[in-house]
C-alpha cells in the first residue's frame, strides 16, 4: 500500500469504521444509503489501497485516516 494514497473525508470514515470492526448494515444506517452501497464503496477502498488481508485495515487506518481528537466510532 502506499503512503502517498489520498482519501476523501467520506473515505476515511469508512476506513474508520472497517478498522472497528461495524458490519456494511450498522455503516450503511450511520451514513445512509443501504448495505449493497456500503458494501461497494469498501470493496473499491479496499481495493484502492491494495488491502487484502484483514489485519491491514487497522494499519490503514492508522496510518491514512487518523482524526485530530478520538470520540470513538460510531
Amino acid at each position: 500500500m502506499s503512503a502517498s494514497v489520498i482519501l476523501s473525508p467520506r473515505e476515511k470514515q469508512l476506513l474508520r469504521r472497517i478498522a472497528a470492526g461495524k458490519t456494511d448494515a450498522e455503516i450503511a444506517g450511520k451514513f445512509g444509503g443501504g448495505v449493497k452501497r456500503v458494501a461497494e464503496q469498501r470493496a473499491r477502498l479496499l481495493q484502492k489501497l491494495k488491502i487484502s488481508e484483514p489485519a491491514e485495515i487497522v494499519d490503514a487506518a492508522y496510518r491514512l485516516a487518523s482524526w485530530r481528537t478520538y470520540r470513538g466510532v460510531t
